[in-house]
């Protein structure tokens, strides 16, 4: 017996039968059936999206979504949220990982939520600000969640070792809505479309930021 060692979703696995490997490989590639004029693709069984490091969201985040908000973490492959152009768009993938200890809490009503939300230090989100225009020449722009630290709309969050972070692939370019919040995800070809600043840029934004803008 052929024993076959894979990995679904990030978690190891032993098949001892070769042919239960081709049915998952098949599954891994939208087939249900195959012959002779289509042959099972291994190479990509692993190719699942890897979350950039220290982004996510925690697992009680509701997502917007056609049939009203859902907790994050209730969500599958397959599931359907709205992007923050109001449209559907299919869940690909929902990746988790360990929370940072060292998250933010930005405060509802705040940036358009309707909730608290808690999120990964390079987790970005969408913001207008005539700081960014004035500074990079683009008044929409993407800023991760420790640049907006301010003590009051956004602050520090300790999480707990038992915490998870939570984040979506999805096959729309548009970032996640979460409330009128604008939160980057991943896209099947790279990360949510906008203006990401660079950690230099970040920096220079956050101190205008916290410091008041004065033109």
């Amino acid at each position: 017996m052929k024993r076959v060692s894979v990995k679904l979703e990030g978690q190891a696995a032993d098949f001892g039968r070769f042919a239960m490997s081709e049915r998952i490989a098949m599954r891994a590639n939208d087939r249900t059936t195959y012959g002779a004029d289509v042959q099972t693709a291994f190479s990509n069984i692993n190719d699942l999206p890897q979350a950039p490091a220290n982004t996510g969201m925690m697992a009680h985040t509701r997502v917007a979504s056609p049939d009203g908000p859902r907790r994050i973490d209730e969500l599958k492959a397959g599931a359907l949220v709205l992007n923050a152009q109001g449209q559907t768009t299919t869940v690909r993938h929902v990746l988790t990982t360990d929370a940072p200890r060292n998250s933010f809490m930005i405060r509802a009503p705040y940036f358009g939520l309707d909730q608290d939300l808690v999120l990964a230090p390079e987790q970005k989100i969408v913001i207008s600000s005539v700081i960014a225009e004035y500074l990079f020449g683009e008044e929409t722009i993407m800023v991760p969640v420790w640049a907006l630290n301010d003590g009051t709309k956004v602050g520090h969050y300790e999480t707990r070792k038992s915490d998870r972070m939570y984040q979506l692939q999805l096959d729309s370019p548009a970032p996640l809505a979460i409330g009128r919040c604008e939160v980057s995800a991943l896209h099947k070809t790279g990360a949510t479309d906008g203006y990401v600043l660079s950690d230099a840029e970040a920096r220079c934004f956050a101190t205008e930021y916290r410091t008041g803008f004065h033109n």
